[in-house]
């Protein structure tokens, strides 16, 4: 996913119908909500066995069929209140890299100033009398 200057990868993030040909990052990440299974595929692997015009959301169905909570199963009788595979991709709409540093991804600018500050010192309790003091 070139920008149209062609210097690096555009702005927009990744989505299901993104190809791996326009995947920019080299790792594909899928994780599962229910189960707790993780993975992480090679793009050119992915590409290999899969196709280079093979999107991002068939392949997370192709990791949501090995799940034992595949809703699309169908040995697995269907059932109103049991467990669906929450199966995903963490890098799907996020607009940097999966793998970049967290020192390397810059300063946060937070709303706000030096008058929103709370001050540093506390201001001085009331004095607590007691009952029959003077």
């Amino acid at each position: 996913m070139m920008n149209p200057a062609g210097a690096g990868p555009s702005a927009i993030p990744p989505s299901l119908d993104t190809t791996l040909m326009q995947y920019a990052w080299v790792v594909i990440r899928f994780r599962c909500h229910i189960c707790k299974r993780a993975g992480d595929a090679r793009l050119a692997v992915c590409a290999q066995r899969y196709g280079a015009n093979a999107t991002l959301g068939s392949l997370l169905g192709v990791f949501m069929s090995r799940c034992p909570y595949d809703p699309h199963n169908p040995a697995r009788k269907p059932q109103k209140y049991s467990y669906r595979c929450g199966a995903y991709l963490p890098d799907v709409m996020r607009s940097g890299p999966p793998d970049l540093p967290p020192a390397m991804m810059g300063l946060t600018l937070i709303e706000g100033g030096k008058g929103d500050m709370l001050p540093a010192k506390p201001g001085a309790e009331p004095h607590r009398r007691r009952v029959g003091d003077t």
